[in-house]
């Protein structure tokens, strides 16, 4: 006899887990994201979710780190610093407006604020702290709740079906905020994410990416590869130095370059797309030409 998985019911998991689960639909990476050697760099807000391990630096506007997360490099934010109770920090915390940091966090680096300070109780700052504006000791909100109300605040919504349709517009110009979702990995080898993944347009990033299924926006490059337990979609003019592999559908647009080997159940490509390596399709090979 088989085993199977019990789902817990709907009403007895908890509201802080049911209220997380609104706002981490999927891991999007905006337009013109760069991994850069040590440090994740959007262009605007960023949003870190629970128990991720993150061996690079940060760099956005706003930035949030939810609870008990662990980030290796510097945390820079042009905007508010939100970091989450009993998260370790093992780099420096700039913030260039107000920063609120949770109770028990360990910063092993220097905390150095040009606005207002909130600071929980128990907190280990290694290399001592400036802050310009008004220093308050209380444990701040819990930064998944701030990070629900952010949400809510900003799309004026209060409906889970219209978080969804945000969640799918996200890469849009005006609400274009960085997420990785709860418990994301991310380190020089790879970024490991439990959902699908969205990568905006002219992004640089590297290393292995891996998800439930991927989008990979118009003219980014990726000095890796890309797998997927569902599908995978390449955009017009992206350049993919690595393999590309799914379970079901891979789709190359025009002009994409693919130096490695492509897998799926079905694919379907491009005339003019380019894969150096090569093509393994179960369920069959399709080559869009364009019509005469």
């Amino acid at each position: 006899m088989q085993e199977k998985d019990v789902l817990p019911d709907e009403n007895t998991v908890p509201e802080h887990a049911q209220q997380e689960r609104l706002v981490f639909k999927g891991c999007i990476l905006p337009d013109r994201t760069e991994l850069q050697e040590r440090i994740l760099k959007a262009p605007g807000d960023v949003i870190v979710g629970e128990h991720s391990r993150i061996e690079y630096g940060i760099s956005g506007y706003d930035v949030f780190i939810a609870e008990s997360c662990y980030l290796k490099g510097d945390v820079i934010a042009e905007g508010d610093l939100r970091i989450g109770n009993f998260c370790d920090i093992d780099g420096n915390l700039v913030c260039d407006c107000d920063a609120f940091i949770g109770e028990g966090v360990t910063i092993r680096g220097r905390l150095s604020v040009t606005g207002n300070l909130d600071i929980g109780d128990n907190v280990m700052i290694e290399k001592g702290f400036d802050a310009r504006g008004i220093i308050e000791v209380r444990n701040p909100m819990p930064v998944i709740l701030y990070i629900l109300l952010y949400v809510l605040t900003m799309l004026r919504i209060d409906h889970e079906e219209e978080i969804d349709q945000f969640i799918e517009n996200l890469t849009a110009e005006d609400a274009n905020p960085l997420i990785l979702p709860s418990r994301s990995h991310l380190d020089e080898f790879q970024l490991l994410v439990q959902t699908p993944i969205i990568i905006g347009s002219s992004c640089r990033l590297h290393g292995l990416i891996r998800g439930d299924k991927a989008t990979i926006g118009d003219n980014t490059t990726l000095f890796g590869s890309i797998r997927a337990r569902d599908s995978v979609s390449v955009s017009r003019g992206a350049i993919i130095h690595g393999n590309v592999e799914a379970e079901n559908d891979v789709v190359i647009e025009e002009n994409v370059r693919i130096l490695g080997n492509v897998e799926g159940h079905r694919v379907t490509m491009d005339e003019d797309a380019t894969v150096e390596g090569v093509i393994k399709s179960s369920g069959g090979l399709t080559i869009q030409r364009k019509k005469i």
